[in-house]
Parts: C-alpha cells; structure tokens; sequence
C-alpha cells in the first residue's frame, strides 16, 4: 500500500487588533511525484479551525478510490488524539457532545468525517510533530539548523508552519469552510 505523507498546520492570533486572523497549511513533500502545498488566510478563526481545515485539505488532496495511507503530521494535540484517542468515534455515539457539551467545531468534523467516508481504501494514520522547533535556535546558529533540517519531518513541519502565518496572505476569506 502507498505511503503519502502530509504535514498540517494552523494558526491565528487570539488577540488584539488582528484577532481572529489565521491562515493554515498543508504541505506534501511528495504527492505522485511532486511537491504540493495548499495554504489559504482567514479574517474570522481560530487556531483549532485552521488546524482542522489543514487536515480537510490533506484528506481531500487523496483521489477518492487510491488504496493508500495517508499518514497526517501535526503539531496539534487537539487534532492527532481526535484519532488516535478515537474521540470522534465518541463524539458521533454521543451527538457531538463530550461531558454533557457539543464540541467545538462540529461542522468541520462533520466535513472531515465525511471526506474520510468517501475513501474507502484509505487508511489515516496521524503522528503528532513537536511544534516550532527551529524557533528556538539562535537566528545565527546554522549548524543547529541544519541539523534539524536535516529530519524530513522537521523540514515539513517547518514548511507547513510557514505556510500556515496570516500575514503571508494579503486576501483573506471571511469563511473558513
């Protein structure tokens, strides 16, 4: 079975003058033999949502009959334990409600939910990424760049992080589904 591997991101800023501007990212390193990024801004979101339209993009990017896994690479928490905790399973036998209150996002859930329905013949496997690991790196320190660099799952992450900042999208949507 095929391997296709995709790094997700989101982001959006929770306060001031932009708040609620976020953007997203989805990058494959290698998606039938090119590389392949989708990232689009938001003027009304928040960092959960983009992380989830991040994974809708992955998941949508896969033919709908490709036998294949689809292996997801995020740095959100929220969005890795969904499946791995199998939480949406839970919240669909309990209607959308976790501890007596509906979840957050329940449309995009219901999208993705969908999305994962129409591929049969794919298997999603998520794998949480440590977050912003070149952040912490001195700006001059190249060597210790490099080195991270050199992890493919590193470089991805980094890539879909980029991807993901608002301020690289001058037309932002006012919907982000």
């Amino acid at each position: 079975m095929e391997k296709i591997i995709a790094y997700t991101d989101g982001s959006a800023v929770a306060s001031g003058k932009l708040k609620g501007h976020g953007g997203f990212g989805t990058f494959f390193p290698n998606l039938f033999g090119k590389k392949v990024v989708y990232s689009k801004g938001y003027l009304n979101t928040k960092t959960g949502r983009m992380e989830q339209v991040a994974l809708l993009y992955a998941i949508r990017a896969i033919p709908l009959d490709l036998e294949c896994e689809l292996e997801v690479q995020s740095d959100s928490q929220y969005v890795v334990k969904t499946f791995t905790e199998n939480r949406l399973s839970k919240w669909i036998r309990n209607d959308w409600m976790s501890y007596g209150n509906p979840i957050a996002n329940i449309d995009l859930w219901k999208k993705i939910k969908e999305e994962l329905d129409s591929r049969k013949n794919m298997k999603l496997t998520m794998v949480w990424i440590k977050a912003h690991q070149l952040d912490k790196l001195k700006k001059n320190d190249k060597i210790g760049r490099d080195k991270l660099l050199s992890n493919p799952h590193v470089a991805g992450n980094a890539v879909a992080d980029t991807l993901a900042d608002h301020n690289r999208h001058k037309n932002k949507l006012k919907t982000d589904i």
